[in-house]
């Protein structure tokens, strides 16, 4: 997802839903930051704030005193407040923000609580069939040897794996954690990034849900942004601070390069089919032809938004036939390796 921070994402409804309050009031943006820091619920959200307002005493803007703050915010919500202190739109950026950081929240929740039934299934089975490889396969060892009788290649595969594990557990372990540990590191490497952005796009159904999410979000920005009064070049270079998938950063400098040339951005989005999807191409061309490129990006944005629910809701679907094949293709592993060798050695003894 997009909105990475130090700060939560309920913090960060908190601060922009109860901002937009007190500005619409009439309290000036010192005394609402103040105001904000001593009645904040959480301790990050109450120390970046007193930041905050410690930095809006010198009088800076208030983006420049979210952006020297320690624990800053998400680049989407510093950028779209940048935004509505030019345009003089501050407090309708911060209701959309607070909108926007909701619903990311509760589909971040709503992701997690349809998966975790596949997480515990899976857990299962892994628990269950390392113990019965380790515990329970080498028992029968001396049985099968004593009798003369060659085990299976699936049977001697599981035991030489479950003797290797006991008596190597600890370089096991110390392997998993240094893989882990590269991982993390390609994954924070540019090349990788892009190479696992472009590739996350083509899988089948989360591709289509990460390629609505950003529809979604760079829609609903645009929309916001063109309304606050900034230009179509000025939207974008916030659009492209607040997109995460290096992909879709790579199209966003091409818009910008191109519109900079004098291409219009329907031109651009045709050459990432993978990315803007007919339909999209369409209403912003009929947008951008008309002059009327705000209004295409509001329903651009609120019908990917709908795809992003319609999508979460048919997750578990989705997910139920790949589980069931997995735990299949497992216990028919295990129910194998136990199976053969005795069926061998009642073969044997008739």
């Amino acid at each position: 997802m997009t909105f990475k921070t130090t700060l939560q994402l309920e913090d960060q409804v908190e601060f922009a839903k109860n901002l937009s309050v007190l500005l619409r009031g009439g309290v000036s943006i010192d005394e609402a930051i103040l105001s904000l820091a001593n009645q904040a619920r959480s301790k990050g959200l109450r120390t970046t704030l007193t930041e905050i307002s410690s930095h809006l005493a010198k009088g800076v803007s208030l983006f420049t005193a979210m952006s020297n703050s320690s624990s800053r915010f998400g680049t989407v919500v510093t950028s779209l407040v940048r935004a509505g202190e030019l345009s003089g739109s501050l407090p309708e950026n911060l209701d959309f923000l607070a909108d926007w950081l909701s619903r990311d929240s509760n589909l971040r929740k709503e992701i997690s609580s349809v998966t975790l039934y596949p997480k515990l299934v899976v857990g299962a089975t892994v628990f269950l069939g390392g113990g019965l490889a380790i515990f329970i396969l080498p028992k029968l060892v001396p049985m099968f040897l004593s009798l003369h009788v060659k085990l299976p290649w699936i049977t001697q595969f599981i035991l030489d794996a479950s003797v290797f594990l006991q008596l190597n557990w600890i370089m096991v372990i110390v392997g998993l954690v240094l893989v882990f540990v590269i991982f993390q590191v390609l994954m924070h490497t540019k090349a990788v990034k892009m190479i696992i952005d472009r590739t996350s796009i083509h899988v089948f159904f989360a591709g289509d849900m990460i390629r609505d999410y950003q529809l979604a979000l760079f829609s609903q920005l645009m929309a916001t942004l063109l309304k606050s009064g900034l230009t179509v070049d000025e939207s974008l270079e916030i659009a492209f601070v607040g997109t995460g998938n290096l992909y879709y950063k790579k199209a966003l400098t091409d818009m910008r390069t191109r519109l900079m040339n004098g291409v219009s951005v329907t031109e651009t989005v045709k050459m990432y089919p993978s990315l803007y999807p007919p339909n999209f191409v369409n209403l912003l061309s009929v947008g951008e032809n008309s002059g009327s490129m705000q209004e295409s990006f509001a329903n651009l944005a609120d019908y990917y938004t709908k795809e992003i629910n319609i999508k979460t809701k048919r997750l578990p679907v989705v997910i139920e036939p790949v589980l069931l094949v997995i735990i299949g293709v497992a216990v028919a592993t295990l129910a194998l390796a136990i199976i053969l060798p005795i069926y061998k050695l009642t073969g044997s003894l008739s």
